[in-house]
């Protein structure tokens, strides 16, 4: 009963997730609209510098949001640094930075940088199971298991689908499929959907 009132809540908090990132997708549109407004004001006052600067840092801000969306849809390690990339050229590009303050701000964004090109992780892991989204692309996967995968479709969660189809297998969670060689597990889905696959030793 436990196990199946946590499901319903983390069930829940995913359409909540969904609904709130609706929320915030039809406040950009409106905001937008803004910016168009903005931009035939600036056209009027030859465009002058201050209300450029003005424009670009909301422009910036609609960005930022878009990426958030993509964050919380997502649910990836990469979407968190690619939202904290735009954030940080944001404030460089457009608020006035002193020459430490500048340089604090190129350094941030460098070790995003080399996170993202050596440290970086689909999902959290431990020694024996690495658990991922099924959004992540196949040659990210190819990377960080330096292992081939078939290329039956751009993502991991793709490919386990089309291998049920081709096996005649119903997509389930606890599943265990074969992708030449590497055996990856159904951790969750919803509606249908696969969620989170998780790569699994041969002796499990």
């Amino acid at each position: 009963m436990r196990v199946g009132f946590r499901n319903h809540l983390l069930r829940w908090s995913i359409y909540m997730e969904v609904f709130l990132s609706f929320l915030l997708l039809i406040g950009i549109v409106v905001a937008a609209g803004g910016l168009v407004v903005n931009l035939y004001g600036l056209a009027r006052n030859g465009g002058n510098t201050d209300s450029f600067q003005k424009f670009l840092g909301s422009m910036m801000a609609l960005i930022i949001a878009l990426e958030l969306i993509k964050m919380i849809v997502q649910n990836t390690a990469g979407s968190a640094i690619e939202v904290l990339l735009f954030a940080l050229a944001r404030k460089l590009i457009v608020t006035e930075q002193d020459t430490l303050g500048f340089l604090i701000g190129i350094v941030a964004i460098a070790g995003l940088f080399l996170i993202r090109k050596y440290l970086f992780v689909a999902e959290f892991s431990n020694d024996r199971r690495m658990v991922i989204s099924a959004g992540l692309s196949v040659a990210e996967a190819e990377k960080m298991i330096k292992k081939p995968l078939p290329r039956l479709a751009s993502t991991l969660g793709g490919v386990v689908a089309q291998i049920a189809k081709d096996e005649n297998r119903q997509l389930q969670e606890g599943e265990v499929y074969d992708c030449q060689g590497v055996k990856l597990r159904i951790n969750r889905m919803e509606d249908g959907i696969i969620q989170v696959l998780e790569f699994i030793e041969d002796h499990e």
